[in-house]
Protein backbone atom coordinates (compact mmCIF):
# COMPACT_ATOMS: atom_id res chain seq x y z
CA UNK A 1 0.00 0.00 0.00
CA UNK A 2 1.55 3.39 -1.25
CA UNK A 3 -0.33 5.19 1.63
CA UNK A 4 1.63 3.41 3.81
CA UNK A 5 5.52 3.53 2.53
CA UNK A 6 4.27 7.40 2.48
CA UNK A 7 3.42 7.45 5.81
CA UNK A 8 6.48 5.97 7.12
CA UNK A 9 9.09 7.82 4.84
CA UNK A 10 7.64 10.71 6.41
CA UNK A 11 7.76 9.56 10.21
CA UNK A 12 11.23 8.52 9.72
CA UNK A 13 12.51 11.91 7.67
CA UNK A 14 10.77 13.82 11.05
CA UNK A 15 12.34 12.03 13.18
CA UNK A 16 15.58 11.95 11.58
CA UNK A 17 15.75 15.59 11.68
CA UNK A 18 14.91 15.76 15.14
CA UNK A 19 17.72 13.07 16.26
CA UNK A 20 20.48 15.24 14.49
CA UNK A 21 19.51 18.27 16.19
CA UNK A 22 19.49 16.01 19.08
CA UNK A 23 22.95 15.00 18.42
CA UNK A 24 24.18 18.40 17.92
CA UNK A 25 22.96 19.86 21.59
CA UNK A 26 24.57 16.88 23.31
CA UNK A 27 27.77 17.44 21.46
CA UNK A 28 27.51 21.18 22.57
CA UNK A 29 26.00 21.24 25.70
CA UNK A 30 28.70 21.51 28.65
CA UNK A 31 27.57 19.38 31.44
CA UNK A 32 26.91 15.66 31.70
CA UNK A 33 23.54 16.25 33.37
CA UNK A 34 21.80 17.48 30.32
CA UNK A 35 23.68 14.83 27.97
CA UNK A 36 21.72 12.13 29.88
CA UNK A 37 18.86 14.26 29.74
CA UNK A 38 19.14 14.68 25.96
CA UNK A 39 20.08 10.99 25.72
CA UNK A 40 16.61 9.96 27.61
CA UNK A 41 14.81 12.21 25.11
CA UNK A 42 16.94 10.60 22.02
CA UNK A 43 15.41 7.51 23.53
CA UNK A 44 12.51 8.38 23.48
CA UNK A 45 12.10 9.60 19.78
CA UNK A 46 13.82 5.88 19.23
CA UNK A 47 11.15 4.14 21.48
CA UNK A 48 8.39 6.48 19.21
CA UNK A 49 9.97 5.61 16.05
CA UNK A 50 9.59 2.43 16.22
CA UNK A 51 6.15 2.44 17.76
CA UNK A 52 4.83 4.44 15.47
CA UNK A 53 6.13 2.39 12.26
CA UNK A 54 4.68 -0.53 14.32
CA UNK A 55 1.11 1.36 14.16
CA UNK A 56 1.47 1.87 10.72
CA UNK A 57 1.46 -1.70 9.37
CA UNK A 58 -1.42 -3.14 11.85
CA UNK A 59 -4.70 -0.95 11.41
CA UNK A 60 -7.56 -1.72 13.31
CA UNK A 61 -10.98 -2.99 11.25
CA UNK A 62 -9.39 -3.69 8.35
CA UNK A 63 -12.34 -5.24 6.54
CA UNK A 64 -14.30 -1.53 7.29
CA UNK A 65 -12.98 1.62 5.28
CA UNK A 66 -14.08 3.92 7.21
CA UNK A 67 -12.75 2.30 10.22
CA UNK A 68 -9.10 2.17 8.89
CA UNK A 69 -9.74 5.78 7.48
CA UNK A 70 -10.16 6.67 11.41
CA UNK A 71 -7.53 4.85 12.14
CA UNK A 72 -5.26 6.44 10.16
CA UNK A 73 -6.27 9.96 10.78
CA UNK A 74 -5.91 9.38 14.62
CA UNK A 75 -2.30 7.86 14.30
CA UNK A 76 -1.59 11.00 12.01
CA UNK A 77 -2.81 13.16 15.32
CA UNK A 78 -0.88 11.14 17.64
CA UNK A 79 2.09 10.90 15.56
CA UNK A 80 2.16 15.29 14.92
CA UNK A 81 1.47 15.71 18.97
CA UNK A 82 4.34 14.06 19.90
CA UNK A 83 6.69 15.24 17.31
CA UNK A 84 5.40 18.89 18.21
CA UNK A 85 6.07 17.61 22.08
CA UNK A 86 9.96 15.89 21.09
CA UNK A 87 10.54 19.24 19.16
CA UNK A 88 9.21 21.68 22.10
CA UNK A 89 11.60 19.43 24.48
CA UNK A 90 14.93 19.94 22.14
CA UNK A 91 14.04 23.90 21.43
CA UNK A 92 14.08 24.14 25.68
CA UNK A 93 17.44 22.20 25.78
CA UNK A 94 18.91 24.82 22.88
CA UNK A 95 17.70 27.36 25.12
CA UNK A 96 19.52 26.03 28.32
CA UNK A 97 23.32 25.95 26.35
Amino acid sequence: MASQRNLKKEIIAEVMRLFDEALIIRAVSGSEAMQAEIEDLMDDIIVFTDDSLRRVTHPSGKDNPLLVKAYYRALRYYISTNLTAFSERLDDFLEGV
